[in-house]
């Protein structure tokens, strides 16, 4: 089965002040754990990031057609790119998602156009997900209208919302952690420390 990694290292970084995926953690820059755990699961991984400075990792990278769109932005112009249907989408701010919930999201995508962790009403994760690229066309429709809410998207499309909660075997408290500021990744840091 080929599977597609997409890393979202695109956005503005407006809080954390410089480029949030070449920030280090641990001693390694924030992308690498999600290269990592993708590089488990996909044939071919694909950054999605308007910077040069990410080719040093060695993985094509994308530039949003559409700037300034958000996440949705750098989704859609990723699976553009990408040559297999099924693709796992993961953003590089969220150092906690383990190669166990990926291979569990994607086990879980089978009939399914998107399949992503959700909480209920219109809160889901859909920053770390499976995307099929028959989503694309339900994506461009919207894009075209000026509305780029994922969760808008998924009310049109077959879903998998995903509940993972203290049940699941790979759960922990920090799973979806996002690393958006400073103060975020010196959490970050002590979390890791803690866990060795």
């Amino acid at each position: 089965m080929e599977v597609t990694g997409i890393i979202l290292a695109g956005g503005k970084s407006s809080r954390m002040g410089t480029d949030k995926g070449l920030q280090e953690l641990c001693g390694k820059p924030l992308i690498s754990y999600s290269i990592q755990v993708l590089s488990e699961l996909c044939n071919t991984i694909i950054i999605s990031t308007s910077s040069d400075a990410y080719q040093l990792f060695g993985y094509k990278t994308v530039a949003d057609e559409i700037p300034g769109i958000g996440p949705m932005g750098g989704i859609y112009s990723a699976l553009k790119q990408s040559k297999t249907e099924k693709n796992l989408v993961l953003s590089c701010d969220l150092p906690f998602v383990s190669k166990e919930l990926m291979s569990y999201i994607l086990k879980n995508s089978e009939g399914y156009q998107v399949a992503v962790p959700w909480e209920g009403d219109q809160h889901y994760e859909p920053l770390c997900g499976f995307y099929h690229l028959s989503i694309l066309d339900q994506m461009n429709v919207f894009i075209k209208n000026n509305n780029y809410k994922l969760p808008d998207v998924f009310e049109k499309i077959s879903i998998n919302r995903l509940v993972i909660n203290k049940e699941s075997d790979f759960y922990t408290e920090e799973l979806f952690l996002n690393v958006n500021s400073k103060h975020d990744l010196a959490a970050a840091e002590n979390l890791m420390h803690n866990r060795k």
